[in-house]
């Protein structure tokens, strides 16, 4: 057997004994690496094994449901859906007329409409008022600018025998 000594133990130096100068940072030099050039691969025919199947697992409550994005909503309400629409738009008179014109009285009752319904709800009287007056003016040899072919149509139609 081989016998090891022991080397002593070094003695512990204190600060004030030696003095060292900070090491100087060495440049670090960055070298390019070549280009690897990859060897294809040789292709072997493999048998291929079945695929082995995965077990079924348990649905969950929450299986299959996942919102892509949330939606955006309006928040709370900052009228209350019982608020008289005077109020509400009291300083839009066309708008209280055209309520008024509709019959429609709180916020609840405007909301069970879309605008295309509205529209046509408060154009609807004025179309056919329209129309009236154009067979009035016609039966009256009268007639609205550049409305004269509708005249001579209406007027027309009034002289034939009916059957």
């Amino acid at each position: 057997k081989k016998v090891i000594k022991k080397k002593p133990a070094a003695k512990p130096v204190t600060k004030s004994s030696v003095a060292r100068k900070p090491a100087a940072p060495k440049p670090v030099v960055v070298k390019a690496a070549p280009p690897k050039v990859v060897a294809p691969k040789p292709v072997i025919a493999e048998v291929e094994s079945p695929a082995r199947k995965k077990g079924v697992r348990k649905a969950t409550i929450t299986t299959g449901i996942r919102d892509a994005k949330p939606v955006r909503k309006l928040g709370r309400s900052r009228i209350p859906i019982d608020a008289p629409l005077d109020v509400v738009f009291q300083n839009d008179m066309q708008a209280k007329e055209a309520f008024m014109f509709l019959g429609i009285h709180s916020i609840r009752d405007l909301e069970q409409f879309n605008p295309d319904e509205l529209v046509l709800r408060l154009t609807g009287p004025a179309k056919l008022t329209v129309g009236r007056i154009r067979k009035i003016l016609a039966m009256n040899n009268r007639c609205l600018t550049g409305d004269e072919e509708f005249a001579l149509e209406f007027q027309e139609l009034l002289s034939r025998p009916r059957e």
